[in-house]
């Protein structure tokens, strides 16, 4: 479409129009589309007046009032160049306040001959959004699910959520659907609405408004405990977990969780909240159970109870390989090496900086059914953030530096009635030639060796876990990124990537992995 540059007394009389009507300073020019070209509705004439820098408002001749803010057909502003833009015509045409104003058949005269964003306009297939919300009252705080159904359900694109005219949010739709989780910072009565932005195929469409009831969560106090049906079980198996919140008044419900997982949710029946649930994979489970309180009463969580999971027979996990003890194995049958918390040397000195980490494994009789293996030895050691290893001398290890006098970040325990043995150190450095690791040995009753690398083992981190950690977290990022990637460890490679620890937890509060270890290794 051609536009052009016309002085206001030009531009007004080719239109028409008085050359009153345009409220523009004499040396300004102002690009119009021509589609918006409309004198005179019925019997009453109607003025553009136009503002340098601003737009422009319809406005009722006879009367001198603003017109309705539905009513408006469109809006134009002053234009400071030559080239079309979108600043010659905005907004989009709103078809339904154009015709309220022209009636249907003027609105074809008036964009006809156009083509651009009258005939995508024309085009688009109609579209309608119903709004559905997971609960119609409910806390502060509180998480409410609102759902937007888009039909046709062949539909593209996002649909934002608002409270009044508070964006909530935008979620994508697939197969019609678009799913947002909020909730609310205060008491109020919410109005939900689901806009739908439309596509080059669908026209956009809001929904009607849902009304949330948002209540203040109350001030008297509550408490919650929790118990478990049982502190030992197996992978696969039910748990009962059972919560009681006091006052037995209270109402409303309980979540349940495993660390930060949450485990489900249950209602408070006469103070009581049950909920029955297993465990995936073996591990020492750290379940919580938490009142998220009501008008009344507020919320409580519980102390955390500890449930040991073990593999059972038909859950057997796959074999580890056994692998190179490394050069910095020291004989720990010194007094003082069966420690849990291997942060410092023997004597509680020179303890070791770097981001917390607890170690749980689990040790499995492959050839038994997989059956917890009780007093089963396991070793562990491995270098400090820096990549220096405790208990030797050599020219490969912290610059020579001797550090024979010192045994931080060694020791071993033995195996519980669960096979499960629980280490609290640091994430390890790394050191030239090796990505980051920690070596495990374990002496049973299918290998006693004390030396070797036939019943040890290492441990590795996630690839993308180690490139934030060497780059961003004190005192490793001091140390900087390591040239060698867990893809390029030939030790890496001989494990097959099978023990490759997954973490929980955050640099500033620690990590924890659990790690299940079949024997005999392979």
């Amino acid at each position: 479409m051609q536009y052009q540059s016309i002085p206001r007394d030009k531009r007004a009389n080719s239109l028409g129009l008085a050359k009153t009507a345009w409220n523009i300073p004499s040396h300004k020019a102002v690009f119009l589309d021509l589609r918006v070209i409309k004198k005179q509705v019925g019997s009453v004439p109607f003025d553009i007046y136009l503002k340098s820098g601003a737009d422009e408002y319809f406005k009722e001749g006879q009367s001198g009032r603003p017109m309705k803010t539905e009513n408006y057909f469109l809006k134009l502003v002053v234009d400071r160049d030559e080239k079309p833009d979108e600043f010659d015509w905005k907004p989009p045409l709103d078809r339904r306040a154009a015709l309220k104003i022209f009636g249907a058949g003027a609105l074809g005269s008036v964009v006809a001959g156009c083509g651009g964003s009258s005939a995508s306009s024309s085009s688009t297939t109609a579209t309608t959004v119903s709004l559905g919300v997971s609960a119609a009252s409910t806390l502060v705080g509180t998480s409410v699910t609102l759902t937007a159904m888009v039909a046709p359900s062949a539909a593209t694109g996002t649909v934002t959520f608002y409270n009044g005219t508070t964006s909530l949010g935008t979620a994508t739709i697939s197969s019609g659907v678009a799913t947002l989780t909020a909730s609310f910072s205060s008491a109020q009565t919410a109005s939900i609405t689901a806009a739908y932005g439309g596509s080059s195929t669908y026209a956009a469409s809001t929904s009607s408004a849902v009304s949330i009831t948002v209540t203040a969560i109350g001030t008297t106090s509550s408490s919650t405990s929790l118990s478990v049906s049982t502190t030992a079980t197996t992978v696969g198996a039910s748990v009962t977990l059972t919560a009681q919140v006091t006052p037995s008044a209270a109402t409303g419900s309980v979540s349940f969780y495993n660390g930060s997982t949450s485990l489900g949710t249950a209602t408070i029946s006469s103070g009581l909240a049950t909920l029955t649930t297993s465990f995936s994979s073996a591990q020492t489970a750290s379940l919580t159970a938490v009142y998220g309180g009501n008008s009344t009463y507020a919320a409580s969580t519980s102390s955390a109870v500890s449930v040991a999971v073990t593999a059972s027979g038909s859950s057997c996990g796959t074999s580890t390989n056994a692998v190179t003890e490394g050069p910095y194995w020291v004989d720990d049958s010194v007094s003082g090496y069966n420690r849990s918390d291997i942060r410092s040397d023997i004597a509680g000195t020179n303890t070791q900086s770097g981001v917390l980490f607890t170690l749980n494994i689990y040790v499995y009789d492959r050839k038994n059914s997989c059956v917890a293996m009780q007093n089963v030895q396991v070793d562990v050691w491995h270098c400090d953030a820096a990549g220096v290893y405790s208990g030797i001398q050599s020219s490969t290890n912290g610059n020579g530096v001797d550090y024979t006098s010192q045994s931080w970040l060694r020791g071993y325990q033995l195996t519980d009635s669960s096979g499960l043995v629980s280490f609290t150190s640091i994430v390890p450095g790394w050191y030239t030639g090796r990505t980051t690791h920690i070596h495990i040995r374990f002496r049973s009753t299918y290998d006693t060796s004390s030396t070797g690398s036939t019943n040890t083992a290492q441990l590795f981190f996630d690839q993308t876990f180690l490139n934030s950690l060497n780059t961003s977290v004190s005192p490793y990022s001091s140390h900087g990124s390591n040239s060698v990637t867990n893809a390029g460890d030939s030790i890496y490679t001989a494990e097959g990537g099978t023990t490759v620890l997954s973490l929980s937890g955050s640099a500033s509060a620690g990590y924890t992995a659990t790690f299940s270890v079949y024997l005999p290794l392979s």
